[in-house]
């Protein structure tokens, strides 16, 4: 057991010896030249000592614990008003400072989830308040009218209806970060190809070809559902807003950082302009402000990548091409694939 001055158990341990040392120093100096005559000697000096004992521990243990009334007026503060207050370790016992650090930890990942309901909550109402709106509107006019356009509030209320389909999806993903111990070995082949045969209606509809490259096996730790929401995503970005034929490729590339795992979604349209490649990862955020959708999905598949230790991102040039890059599943867990 290490001790140091910092150490509560160490300036305790310091104080008792020093009584020891007093106490066997009086002890000797009254065998010698003392008035008082055995065994009271021996009697006072341990009185004495266990007084100066008590007296000095109590000093001491009230001097060390001293900060820890800073401490509670920290802990106070913490709240919505000030999320990023934390308990500062500075002067407090080294018995103290395991507690202060797990409770800063539980304060950090509170605050975090704090913030995902924030912001879940303001792109809600941001992205809700246009069309819930338009829809007021056509359903004034119909009023007055008495000749409602069935066809454009039927469209408006299937265009909420998958976004808030959208924005509920991004909000259990954002939960998703904060708790990874349910993270599975999955073969993400298999996934890719359930996601393929989903979009496989939109791709007639739009007498586009769908094509896909994969391996029997592509092990990954992760969630089933959640990367063929990822998948599915790329695909419908693809098919809405690119041309021509769509491909999905999947591989297994030998990094000089370890192999891992590349799933890349291309079309033969003209893509997106270099300087907007990082923006229309973000929420809401489109290439085109004139195209369908509502600027989720792009911000969904970067959610997926990244709770599952990977990245996501364009390939330089042309045609369009997105890359998924995930971590592969050690050597020994993929014969349970």
């Amino acid at each position: 057991m290490k001790l140091s001055r910092e150490s509560l158990r160490g300036r305790l341990v310091l104080s008792m010896l020093i009584v020891f040392g007093l106490g066997l120093a009086t002890s000797r100096m009254l065998r010698h030249e003392g008035p008082i005559r055995e065994p009271y000697q021996d009697i006072l000096v341990l009185i004495s000592s266990t007084l100066c004992a008590a007296a000095l521990s109590w000093l001491i243990i009230a001097w060390s614990l001293r900060h820890l009334a800073s401490a509670s007026r920290e802990a106070a503060i913490v709240g919505p008003a000030n999320p990023g207050v934390r308990i500062s370790m500075k002067r407090l016992p080294e018995e103290i400072r395991p507690l202060v650090v797990a409770v800063n930890g539980a304060l950090d990942r509170l605050s975090q989830a704090y913030e995902m309901e924030r912001r879940f909550v303001a792109d809600a109402a941001h992205e809700l308040r246009t069309p819930l709106a338009v829809l007021s509107l056509r359903l004034q006019r119909a009023k007055l009218d008495q000749n409602p356009d069935w066809l454009a509030i039927d469209n408006d209320i299937s265009s909420l209806h998958r976004l808030v389909e959208q924005l509920l999806d991004l909000a259990r993903k954002d939960q998703a970060q904060l708790a990874s111990a349910d993270l599975s070995l999955v073969n993400l082949s298999r996934i890719a190809r359930e996601a393929a045969a989903s979009v496989i209606p939109l791709a007639e509809e739009g007498q586009r070809e769908l094509e896909v490259e994969l391996p029997n096996s592509l092990p990954v730790q992760g969630r089933a559902d959640d990367l063929r929401d990822m998948i599915r995503n790329l695909l419908d970005n693809a098919l809405v807003h690119g041309s021509g034929r769509v491909r999905l490729i999947g591989e297994l590339a030998n990094e000089p950082g370890g192999p891992e795992i590349w799933m890349t979604v291309s079309d033969e349209g003209k893509g997106v302009p270099d300087h907007l490649r990082d923006e229309v990862f973000e929420r809401f955020r489109k290439a085109d402000t004139e195209s369908p959708g509502h600027g989720l999905g792009l911000a969904i598949v970067r959610e997926v990548a990244r709770t599952h230790g990977g990245s996501v991102g364009f390939l330089p040039g042309s045609p369009a091409r997105i890359r998924v890059e995930l971590p592969v599943v050690k050597v020994e867990d993929r014969s349970r694939v």
